[in-house]
């Protein structure tokens, strides 16, 4: 892993943050950027050393597993349950009391499983922060 990639790591994790929250953002904003963040989160599996199955621990597997299918429900659910981006289009879905819920549960489970990959994550992260500061003293 390397620096640029760290940062767009964190950059996407900003972005998601702020997504994540649609009081700060309002509804139509959140419902937008939501697809914004998905894109950026596809980005990031496919840049990934690993991918989604990857040469890591059954476990780092079954954990990008959860992240898949969370992501995928958070985003057919949402956008099932659009207010803006949906009628933007000029669709509309029902079923908004049986996706409003699976909306609401992914997004829980999604966020759970996030952390948990950031903390696995944070180690590799530190070991690249040490190298490249010894490398810039021993320059």
């Amino acid at each position: 892993m390397r620096a640029p990639r760290i940062a767009f790591d964190i950059m996407l994790l900003a972005f998601y943050l702020v997504t994540a929250n649609p009081a700060t953002t309002g509804m139509p904003l959140h419902e937008y950027l939501g697809v914004g963040v998905f894109v950026l989160m596809v980005a990031h599996v496919v840049m990934s050393d690993e991918g989604l199955g990857g040469r890591g621990r059954w476990t780092q597997r079954v954990l990008n597993g959860v992240l898949l299918a969370a992501l995928a429900f958070c985003v057919v659910s949402g956008i099932m349950v659009s207010g803006a981006l949906l009628p933007s289009l000029g669709l509309y879905a029902t079923g908004y009391y049986f996706w409003d819920p699976v909306h609401a549960l992914s997004a829980k489970v999604l966020l759970a499983a996030l952390l948990v990959h950031i903390v696995l994550r944070i180690p590799v992260v530190m070991s690249v922060f040490r190298r490249h500061s010894s490398n810039s003293f021993a320059r």
